[in-house]
């Protein structure tokens, strides 16, 4: 069961990435972050290469990437990181009823 709740919270984290590098309330540099360490993992410059320990080199890459998309979820301004809800397309009002 913990499982499953871990899964579901890791699809809902990249749908708010998602959300966040699409929106245009998200600052520039905080959408640079995870650009860029895509850059990094794609060039052939790595910090720690496969001579050195063999299987290492993939681990620190995916390692930067989770660390950046964790950046992104924690420095996104409050309104940016609430999750919408169904419910804002509801508006609260009050009524009252005329007797003629």
């Amino acid at each position: 069961m913990g499982r499953r709740g871990t899964l579901w919270d890791g699809l809902r984290n990249l749908r708010r990435i998602w959300r966040l590098m699409r929106d245009p309330r998200t600052p520039g540099w905080l959408k640079m972050i995870p650009l860029l360490v895509l850059i990094y993992i794609l060039s052939p410059i790595d910090l720690l290469p496969d001579l050195m320990i063999p299987g290492i080199s993939s681990l620190d890459d995916l390692v930067l990437l989770l660390i950046a998309l964790r950046m992104l979820l924690d420095l996104a301004p409050a309104e940016d990181r609430q999750t919408p809800s169904r419910r804002e397309d509801v508006i609260e009002t009050t009524y009252r009823v005329l007797k003629e």
